[in-house]
């Protein structure tokens, strides 16, 4: 850890399937509910259409939209990396001012998200190519890239129904650029968000690196903001 963030837990929000040593790790997707059950292989490839119960035991599973289970100061860095992106907007925010009254005095918060910006520039890149030349037209590879709605209509029963639309985490509802994400963190509270580059954080590089993924962020992959709690 980083003598310059205080003592007290690491949360990694949205681990998805990684379970690092040092980080308290929360996915809300039911992959994470039933994680270390690989006997429930079978049963979620019949029902589900999707391979479940492989993930590691080390990942808790909550729904952060509900918060944090930790009290009032008495965490020292939340970090979520593509994540913040399947909230809506005023979600964001709250989960934002959640993250702030839990952070200690000096704990940071790290958020990256996919880069709008560079996503609406391939766009256009798109474009300007003339069409003969294009695997696919703009406008799909727009959504795709967006990622609002899948593709195809799902095929599925009641059951399966109800489960996506109780843990409805997958789609994305609301994209940022930079600007965009400043914002929130300032809406939330947060008086002097920065952006960040990869590994460049208040965080020490040994604790960071074990969560942060350069193909998610370099190269217009995603955007960093990151703040710190006022004293």
């Amino acid at each position: 850890m980083n003598a310059d963030v205080p003592d007290g837990p690491y949360i990694n929000v949205g681990s998805g399937p990684s379970s690092p040593d040092g980080w308290i790790n929360f996915d809300g997707s039911v992959q994470a509910r039933i994680a270390g059950h690989a006997w429930l292989a079978h049963i979620g490839r019949r029902v589900f259409g999707v391979d479940v119960g492989h993930w590691p035991r080390g990942i808790r599973h909550l729904d952060f939209r509900s918060g944090l289970p930790f009290a009032e100061g008495a965490v020292a860095a939340v970090y979520a990396s593509h994540v913040l992106e399947h909230l809506h907007r005023d979600e964001t925010v709250a989960f934002l001012a959640h993250v702030r009254t839990v952070l200690k005095p000096r704990g940071v918060c790290r958020v990256v998200v996919p880069d709008l910006h560079a996503i609406v520039n391939w766009y256009l890149q798109n474009r300007a190519e003339p069409a003969s030349q294009r695997m696919q037209s703009s406008s799909d590879l727009l959504m795709g890239m967006l990622l609002l709605r899948p593709r195809e209509a799902r095929v599925a029963n009641r059951l399966t129904r109800l489960i996506r639309g109780r843990a409805d985490l997958h789609q994305h509802k609301w994209m940022y650029d930079q600007e965009g994400l400043l914002a929130v963190f300032a809406d939330a509270g947060f008086t002097r968000p920065e952006p960040k580059r990869y590994l460049e954080s208040a965080i020490a590089p040994a604790s960071l690196e074990q969560v942060e993924r350069a193909d998610r962020i370099c190269d217009g992959a995603g955007v960093c903001v990151e703040a710190r709690k006022d004293p």
